[in-house]
């Protein structure tokens, strides 16, 4: 009993600490946040496109179940309805997140979140992948907008709100307008300069990186960082590793998986999405590109509420009430 208990003291005197300044510290606390802000929207596309695949498409199991084709003869082209949602949720998840992070970051700043956030987005757009002329038409790929493009949304939110931030808590560089100007005004210039030079930077940022990579930032960093990242997470030992830490640390009284959500979400999340345009795309999950993610591994087998919890405590009880 002695040496679990200095086992334990151990653990509380060197780990509590480390994970506590992690949970809290502002870059994490920003990127764990804005990626739960998004998921009552991915929630919702995700919602509707059952509904398109399992109601309104002839062969789904409630159409065939309810017999939906043959009250209503032309069923499969209402999906042509739903079909858009993709375009307003998971495909652009590169900018929703750009912009909350960046403003999850002024926040915590206490300096203009909104700003922060639509000048991450401006941001983000000066890095992105150059347009391509194509029969004397300049078009702009799609293909970073999505899941493709979280990492480098990360990394220039966390950019664009330090520079803005750190320059628009100092009065030598903003703006300050007289009481009759209306706030709205006001408020766009006084951090006028500090979204200037925060175009500034990302400008010479990306003509430097072009040099090395004409396709853009978006192409280098998913070659480089979160393809192998994304590789390496979907895989049974990096949800084994991740469900491991995430217990221990509530061993030690530190909510688990909100510790290691920000790592987690960096590094399911793309995969995660394409499977969710894999079944918009095929009314199914079967053939999906990533079968084993923390979503379909975690949920599925390790996070076993019932077994981990309600039988243990009615086993604990029972072994109470017997031994009384």
């Amino acid at each position: 009993m002695g040496l679990m208990r200095s086992f334990e003291s151990g653990m509380e005197r060197f780990l509590v600490p480390i994970a506590i300044k992690l949970n809290s510290q502002k870059h994490v606390a920003a990127v764990r946040d804005g990626f739960v802000y998004t998921f009552p929207i991915i929630m919702a596309s995700s919602l509707i496109i059952l509904i398109n695949f399992a109601i309104l498409s002839p062969d789904g199991f409630i159409a065939g179940l309810l017999h939906l084709n043959s009250l209503f003869p032309n069923l499969e082209k209402a999906q042509a309805i739903f079909t858009p949602v993709m375009n307003g949720s998971v495909n652009i998840m590169s900018i929703m997140i750009a912009f909350l992070v960046a403003r999850n970051m002024a926040i915590s700043y206490e300096q203009d979140d909104l700003l922060c956030g639509l000048t991450a987005i401006g941001a983000f757009f000066i890095v992105y992948t150059p347009y391509q002329m194509i029969d004397g038409q300049a078009f702009l790929t799609t293909k970073f907008l999505g899941a493709q493009g979280l990492f480098v949304a990360v990394i220039v939110a966390l950019l664009t709100s330090e520079i803005f931030c750190r320059m628009a808590r100092n009065p030598k560089i903003t703006i300050t307008m007289p009481a009759a100007v209306p706030p709205a005004v006001a408020r766009s210039f006084k951090v006028l300069l500090p979204i200037f030079f925060v175009m500034i930077f990302f400008s010479a940022l990306n003509y430097l990186l072009s040099l090395i990579s004409p396709a853009g930032l978006n192409d280098l960093i998913y070659t480089l960082i979160q393809a192998p990242l994304k590789h390496m997470g979907t895989n049974i030992f990096a949800v084994i590793i991740l469900g491991a830490v995430g217990n221990f640390l509530w061993v030690l009284g530190i909510h688990g998986p909100n510790t290691t959500s920000a790592i987690r979400e960096t590094v399911f999340s793309e995969a995660n999405l394409e499977n969710l345009s894999w079944a918009a795309q095929h009314g199914s999950t079967w053939g999906a590109p990533y079968p084993i993610t923390w979503t379909s591994i975690n949920d599925a087998f390790r996070e076993l509420r019932w077994v981990r919890y309600d039988v243990g405590a009615a086993i604990g009880n029972f072994y109470c009430f017997t031994a009384s």
